[in-house]
C-alpha cells in the first residue's frame, strides 16, 4: 500500500510541475512543518480538527538601505539622508482550517509580506477532498485560489535613480488571482510501534504566473512556480526513552534555484520541546524552542520560538531572524439532539351534576 501511495504521490507531483521556473520569491519560515497549509492547500481540514496557525518572521534584524550613503542624488550630492531602518524581510501569516466532512475541508489563509521596498499580500482560499485509507490514513487533493496584491513604494526607489523615468515617483500595486495545487498523505499510525504520524506533501504554488504592471507600465513584476516538497514523522522512545520524541522533517523548494530546510526536533513529556535546523542556500542555522504542554481548554495549543544564525557576511550588519509561530487545534462537538417525551394525561371525564 506505502509504495502504491508513493507513486500517485509522484505522478500527481510530476503532473503538477509543468513550465519553466526561475526565481525565489513566495516567503519562507522556519516553522514550516508546523505550519503546512501556508503551502499546500491539501492540507486544509485533514487534522480533522479546527486548527488556527499564527506566525511572525522579522529576517536580518537590524539590517539598514545606506545605499545613499555611497551612491548619492547626483543632483544634491550634499544631502544624504539618514539609513532606512530594518528593510529585511518581513512576515506575518495566519491560517484556518476545518473539515467539513470525513471526504474534504476547507481553509483560508492571510499572508503579509515585506522585502525591502516591495509588499505583497496573499488572501488565500483552500480546498481539498480527502480520501480515507487504511488503518486511519488519508490522502488529500487540494486547489488553491489566491488574490494577490502587490506594491512599490517608488517614493524610496527614486532617490536610487533620479533621472530613471521607468521609476515611480509614488506607491504602486497591482493586483491578481493566482492558483496552486497540491497532494497530501498522512499517516497516524505507519505499521509501527515505534513511529507516527508520517506526512508527505507535495505542491506547486503560482501556477498561472500573471504579470502585475507598476507605474504606467513601465515596471513588470512576474510570480513564478513555486515547487514544495517536504515531509516529517514522529519517531517514539527516542534513543530508549519513553519521554522522549524524535521529530525529523525536510523541505525540498525549487523554482531557479534549488533549497533545503533539514529540522530536527526533540519532545520531552509531550510538553518541551527543541532542536536545530539548517537551510541551505540562505546559509542559515537554526535554534528552535517551544513548548506544548498546555491544559484544560488550551491543550491544543502550541508555541515555538526559532533563531536563525545566518552564515554569510549579512551577519555582521544584523542581529540574526527571528520567528514566533503559534498553533492551536480544537474540536467543535455539537450535543445531539435532546429527545423530548411527552406525556399525555388520561382524559379525565367528569358527569355534570
Amino acid at each position: 500500500m506505502n509504495r502504491i501511495i508513493l507513486s500517485l504521490l509522484s505522478v500527481t507531483f510530476a503532473l503538477l510541475i509543468g513550465g519553466d521556473l526561475k526565481a525565489q520569491q513566495d516567503p519562507y519560515t522556519t516553522h514550516y512543518a508546523f505550519n503546512r497549509m501556508a503551502y499546500n492547500p491539501a492540507v486544509a481540514g485533514s487534522l480533522k480538527r479546527f486548527c488556527v496557525t499564527a506566525l511572525s518572521h522579522y529576517q536580518y534584524l537590524g539590517y539598514e538601505d545606506r545605499t545613499l550613503e555611497f551612491y548619492p542624488d547626483p543632483n544634491n550630492p550634499s544631502s544624504i539622508p539618514p539609513a532606512e531602518k530594518n528593510v529585511g524581510p518581513k512576515t506575518q501569516m495566519f491560517t484556518f482550517s476545518a473539515p467539513i466532512t470525513q471526504y474534504g475541508g476547507l481553509g483560508i489563509g492571510f499572508i503579509n509580506d515585506k522585502l525591502g521596498y516591495e509588499n505583497a499580500t496573499h488572501v488565500k482560499l483552500d480546498a481539498a477532498g480527502i480520501i480515507p485509507l487504511r488503518s486511519g490514513a488519508r490522502l488529500s487533493l487540494g486547489f488553491e485560489m489566491n488574490m494577490l496584491q502587490k506594491g512599490l513604494n517608488g517614493a524610496k526607489l527614486k532617490p536610487l535613480a533620479p533621472n530613471d523615468p521607468n521609476i515611480p515617483t509614488l506607491p504602486v500595486s497591482d493586483r491578481h488571482y493566482v492558483f496552486g495545487a497540491g497532494v497530501y498523505y498522512i499517516d497516524p499510525m505507519v505499521n509501527s510501534v515505534s513511529t507516527r504520524n508520517l506526512w508527505i506533501s507535495a505542491s506547486v504554488l503560482n501556477l498561472n504566473s500573471p504579470q502585475f504592471v507598476f507605474g504606467g507600465g513601465t515596471v513588470f513584476h512576474t510570480p513564478v512556480k513555486h515547487i514544495y516538497v517536504s515531509g516529517g514523522i514522529d519517531m517514539l522512545d527516542f534513543m530508549g526513552k519513553p519521554d522522549l520524541i524524535f521529530h525529523p522533517s525536510v523541505m525540498f523548494k525549487y523554482n531557479t534555484v534549488f533549497q533545503a530546510d533539514m529540522t530536527a526536533l526533540v519532545e520531552y513529556q509531550r510538553k518541551l520541546w527543541g532542536g536545530v535546523a539548517y537551510r541551505t542556500t540562505a546559509d542559515a542555522f537554526s535554534i528552535m524552542l517551544g513548548y506544548s504542554g498546555f491544559k484544560g481548554p488550551l491543550a491544543g495549543l502550541r508555541i515555538g520560538y526559532s533563531y536563525d544564525l545566518n552564515m554569510t557576511k549579512v551577519f555582521t550588519v544584523s542581529t540574526g531572524t527571528h520567528e514566533i509561530q503559534l498553533n492551536y487545534c480544537f474540536e467543535i462537538v455539537i450535543p445531539p439532539t435532546p429527545k423530548i417525551n411527552i406525556i399525555t394525561p388520561p382524559f379525565m371525564h367528569r358527569d355534570s351534576d
